[in-house]
């Protein structure tokens, strides 16, 4: 049994994010984790269907580097996945003990009869502790040497469904994670996602995720304002990479050109945020607290993302080699 297809884009106008950025009262800033995600699932945010415009509220009221992060994780994930629910947690499980490469995920998806289940664990299972519905890669079995992985729903809260927190040393950035061991856990409402588990869910899922976690901060910060210490140039150039985040969101980001606007992006961001370091010491002690902007951004997968660039460019010259030979 087949789901829907992925690939939700923003259908917001540059007006509504300007209106919305400078227009709208967003309310009192949130620092607590547990206050954010009780927001996330409430009205304000979960009337909206656009996954850019639902990070866009959430992210106004994200009063800590951690809240922008869980933004623009469950944004990303309803890029991915238009029909969750909408005041739902979610997280996105993948990674085994050797790694997220498809090779190495041994989680089994299994039908018995009509009833599809999963068994297996993951580890790294960010927002999962918070989480009502888990977004599993599972293996259906190995075919001419290459294994064959599906994407399925669980309910997280069920007693085939086990988690493992995390020692102090393996978590990071303060967000929600633990490992988790299914054990013939029900595939929620036995549908199985359409299309291979890898192309159409994980390798694009760890692209969305920078961008839209780097827009949730951005946007983040812009709301802050003065508690910031940025100063008007400064805001000025998080207003044109949040703009330029929205381009991006408005298209299916999986073409060469696609590729190069997000490189370039992702570029500036990190470039902005370095900048943004040496004034930091100017921002209020909770500011300090609450974002940290010592910690590096933009470096998981980084080499990964490096070579979509090397491989958009080599897509787009050999292109254009082809035209001006037929011409």
């Amino acid at each position: 049994m087949l789901f829907f297809q992925p690939g939700t884009r923003s259908s917001m106008k540059t007006q509504d994010v300007l209106d919305a950025l400078f227009l709208h009262e967003p309310g009192t800033l949130i620092d607590g984790i547990s206050d954010y995600l009780d927001f996330i699932g409430s009205a304000n945010v979960s009337t909206s269907t656009d996954p850019f415009e639902r990070l866009l509220l959430s992210s106004l009221r994200a009063g800590s580097h951690a809240n922008a992060a869980i933004s623009g994780h469950q944004a990303a994930i309803r890029r991915l996945f238009p029909a969750t629910p909408q005041d739902a947690i979610c997280a996105f499980c993948v990674s085994e003990s050797k790694g997220p490469h498809p090779r190495f995920i041994e989680t089994r998806l299994t039908q018995e009869h009509d009833s599809w289940s999963v068994t297996g664990k993951k580890m790294w299972g960010t927002m999962a502790p918070a989480a009502s519905i888990l977004y599993v890669a599972a293996s259906t079995g190995v075919i001419d040497g290459q294994n064959q992985l599906s994407m399925v729903a669980v309910d997280a809260v069920q007693s085939s469904v086990i988690q493992h927190p995390l020692p102090a040393e393996r978590q990071v950035g303060g967000l929600p994670i633990c490992d988790l061991s299914f054990e013939q856990s029900p595939v929620r409402d036995n549908l199985l996602f359409e299309g291979d588990a890898y192309t159409q869910y994980i390798k694009p899922f760890r692209l969305i995720e920078d961008v839209y976690g780097t827009l949730a901060t951005q946007i983040a910060l812009l709301r802050m304002g003065p508690e910031s210490a940025l100063s008007h140039s400064h805001r000025e150039d998080l207003l044109a990479l949040i703009l330029q985040g929205h381009v991006i969101s408005e298209t299916t980001m999986d073409s060469p050109a696609h590729m190069l606007l997000i490189s370039s992006y992702l570029s500036a961001s990190q470039a902005h945020w370095q900048h943004l370091m040496t004034n930091w010491h100017n921002a209020s002690s909770a500011a300090q607290e609450n974002w940290q902007p010592q910690q590096p951004i933009l470096t998981v997968a980084a080499k990964a993302r490096e070579q979509r660039r090397l491989n958009a460019w080599a897509e787009l010259d050999e292109n254009e080699e082809r035209i001006r030979e037929t011409n």
